[in-house]
């Protein structure tokens, strides 16, 4: 089974003259709603509250046959990201998540309740913003290690909540150094390692060693890059009309853990891949970003839905 943690948010959307649109989100709970639909089996550990816009979370998880973990309601309220959309297209966010419900992070009840066979543990982006909540989501990073799980990181950076980017470094380093799995964008590599202008991505797998990292550059595609240095660029497909890009990487990334779990990569597998296994996981993790994209907000296609559309 695959479990997730981390941000779970309401993304309330500018559809123009002061009308905002209400969709779950947070980068981590779009990603566990893309791998429940893909088929995959899916356990969701964050806190989500009780007020109307954590009903909202919890029936689009439950929807997409997401699990959740015990006693994971909270009185604090949800977490909100307001949504626009700069003269490109791209989606810039609003945040607003103090004291709120998904940054209740109960180390002992989350660890409690991780399965007895668990292939994939994966947290990222708010969540490993606060240095509190960072601290504690490692704790839980180390037991699921412990524990034989694959460790999925995606750092989706928000420069906009971060008020010590040197610190945020420092705390991320142990995420990146812990990880089997990264998926970062070329946003987010610019911002944690400006220094590192020239062969950005190959530097950053030689620093942290993960088995894999996939590097998304938008319209350009992305690159997966193994520890054993099989590298493979994939172009981004657009099978329709762009409606927008909100949920993008994550269902990308959704799709990839999916492909492991379905695959059965365990242990160190994952860095054997050869060019022609790491080319159709990522083209798989390409098609669902792209058909997402044709799909107002985060909605993630199935994999029958993949299947239909690509062949």
């Amino acid at each position: 089974m695959i479990v997730i943690g981390g941000d779970a948010i309401v993304d309330l959307i500018d559809r123009g003259q002061r009308l905002f649109e209400a969709y779950p989100g947070g980068s981590t709970l779009n990603c566990a709603v893309a791998v429940g639909l893909m088929g995959s089996p899916v356990l969701y550990v964050s806190t989500i509250s009780s007020d109307f816009y954590g009903d909202l979370l919890v029936d689009r998880l439950s929807e997409c046959n997401v699990r959740l973990r015990p006693n994971f309601r909270s009185d604090a309220c949800s977490s909100l990201a307001i949504v626009s959309f700069d003269q490109t297209g791209k989606p810039c966010y609003a945040f607003y998540r103090n004291g709120t419900a998904d940054r209740v992070v109960p180390v002992a009840d989350i660890v409690e309740s991780f399965p007895k066979e668990m292939s994939v543990f994966h947290v990222g982006s708010c969540a490993l913003i606060p240095r509190e909540d960072q601290d504690a989501w490692f704790e839980i990073v180390r037991v699921a290690k412990q524990r034989g799980a694959l460790i999925s990181i995606d750092p989706n950076c928000r420069m906009s909540m971060t008020e010590n980017r040197g610190e945020y470094l420092d705390g991320m380093i142990r995420f990146f150094r812990a990880a089997d799995i990264v998926k970062l964008s070329d946003e987010d590599l610019n911002y944690l390692h400006p220094e590192w202008s020239k062969d950005a991505l190959e530097t950053f797998a030689k620093e942290y060693a993960p088995q894999l990292c996939v590097y998304t550059a938008g319209s350009d595609g992305l690159v997966g890059l193994t520890r054993r240095g099989v590298s493979v660029r994939v172009p981004a497909v657009l099978p329709g009309v762009l409606a927008d890009t909100v949920g993008a990487g994550d269902s990308l990334h959704g799709a990839l853990l999916s492909e492991i779990e379905r695959l059965n990569l365990i242990g160190d597998q994952i860095s054997r891949l050869d060019r022609d296994q790491l080319s159709e996981i990522l083209i798989f993790g390409s098609q669902a970003a792209g058909i997402n994209c044709t799909r107002a907000g985060c909605q993630p296609p199935t994999r029958q839905e993949i299947t239909k559309i690509f062949g």
